[in-house]
């Protein structure tokens, strides 16, 4: 993790990000690069007699006003810090800011994003700009929930393992966190659902690769009456778990968002500061 992306596309949650970033950071020795892109007006559809342009610049105007004091507290945590950084920000000529995060942060190792408030409206509409990070970067995704503190070394790693790619993938665009971890739990809910994919002690093979790269696994299966993403959410509550670790929309993301899955649960609920991998 020597490149870390902080993306600040809410502006409530820069001190939050920015020190998410520095710790990882320190971790590996690297270098933070602090983005903060400003979206463009909204332009209206609706047709105006005057043959004038209407838009709504609310937005816009607020980013910009936000700009010397979230460049201001990103510059101070990290200049505490000792590590390498610098700062970005830009106008954008679209809206939406998903493009934007995807142009910077497909060269780095990991970019972090946060999530709005649990619950409010916000949230929800928060869902697809993440969700479109995720699924276009090729880069691992850290998602931030609100109120994140003292999670300086994740000592507590929890992977939602099923065998799938995505899952695979996610396990191994974490590693070097893994490796630096306390304690590291693979858990696979439901594995019953899936008795050609789990074995007899579901996650156990993914336990023994994991050895050979010098991280302790425990391996774990759970069958409860309950859907994946809630045995997930209450393993993480139970375990205190300072990271999750998932592979992101294993199934199309039209069918989780009409049918709920975990992903996009996960997305909208989080508990933890949250990896995805796709």
């Amino acid at each position: 993790m020597k490149t870390v992306l902080a993306a600040f596309t809410n502006l409530d949650r820069i001190e939050e990000i920015t020190t998410t970033a520095r710790d990882i950071a320190a971790m590996f020795d690297g270098h933070v690069i602090g983005y903060y892109p400003i979206p463009a007006a909204f332009i209206l559809t609706i047709s105006d007699p005057a043959g004038t342009i209407p838009f709504d610049d609310k937005l816009q105007r607020q980013f910009q006003r936000q700009l010397p004091a979230a460049k201001k507290a990103f510059e101070d945590i990290m200049g505490r810090s000792g590590i390498s950084f610098e700062w970005r920000d830009e106008q954008r000529i679209e809206t939406n800011l998903t493009r934007a995060v995807l142009h910077h942060g497909r060269q780095c190792d990991l970019i972090i994003m946060g999530q709005e408030t649990q619950g409010s409206k916000a949230a929800a509409a928060n869902v697809p700009k993440m969700a479109d990070v995720i699924m276009g970067a090729g880069r691992p995704v850290l998602v931030i929930p609100p109120g994140v503190k003292n999670r300086r070394h994740f000592s507590k790693v929890a992977i939602g393992w099923n065998a799938s790619k995505e899952a695979s993938r996610a396990v191994f665009d974490s590693m070097s966190i893994l490796q630096k971890a306390d304690e590291v739990y693979l858990l696979w809910a439901n594995p019953d659902k899936k008795p050609n994919k789990s074995g007899m002690l579901p996650g156990s093979e993914l336990a023994a690769a994991l050895a050979r790269h010098d991280v302790k696994a425990t391996a774990t299966g759970t069958n409860q009456r309950l859907s994946n993403h809630k045995i997930i959410q209450n393993f993480v509550n139970e375990k205190g778990i300072d990271l999750l670790v998932l592979g992101a929309y294993g199934h199309m993301r039209l069918r989780e968002q009409i049918l709920g899955g975990v992903t996009e649960h996960s997305l909208q609920n989080l508990n933890c500061p949250t990896l995805f991998s796709r």
